[in-house]
């Protein structure tokens, strides 16, 4: 029996290092479910979807919306453009829509009355069990809050933006 160990623990490793796969989806597999030959293949992700991350071109967006945490640890990503088209990611994929002209004028109204150049960049001062972060990025602006932490000005933009992601 002394052959066949290698084998068993090359079969083994391959089990325990699968198992420790980050858990993202390949979306590059056909509708039948089934891997692309890409899924093993060690390359930068191509997709919007598998590269959340990614920051998308200044001049194509109007604002970057992302929800990280809580219970079921989200990680949602809402880039919405200045003509109202929008595409969210989330764990279990992507979506685009556009927002009705009302609504992006309301979206707008809102953003350019928060005054984010004003607003602390990182408000994480918060106890807040299983709550959410949240970054808003608009007007060259960053700013991070956690549940709890929510600066009251930024409030109504997190209310909003969390509405576009229950779509």
């Amino acid at each position: 029996m002394q052959p066949r160990t290698p084998i068993a623990l090359a079969a083994l490793l391959t089990l325990a290092l699968t198992g420790c796969a980050d858990g993202t989806t390949d979306t590059a597999a056909d509708a039948s479910g089934t891997p692309s030959s890409s899924a093993t293949a060690p390359t930068a992700p191509s997709s919007p979807v598998a590269s959340t991350s990614a920051a998308p071109n200044v001049g194509d967006t109007l604002l970057v919306f992302t929800r990280t945490g809580g219970l079921a640890g989200t990680n949602d990503r809402l880039v919405v453009r200045p003509d109202g088209g929008w595409t969210l990611t989330t764990k279990s994929g992507s979506k685009e829509g556009k927002l009705t002209a009302a609504e992006l004028a309301a979206l707008k109204s809102t953003l350019d009355q928060v005054g984010f150049s004003k607003l602390p960049k990182v408000n994480d001062n918060s106890n807040v069990a299983d709550g959410y972060t949240y970054s808003v990025s608009y007007g060259g602006d960053q700013v991070v809050a956690k549940d709890g932490a929510v600066p009251a000005a930024l409030q109504p933009v997190i209310n909003t933006l969390n509405s576009l992601l229950s779509r």
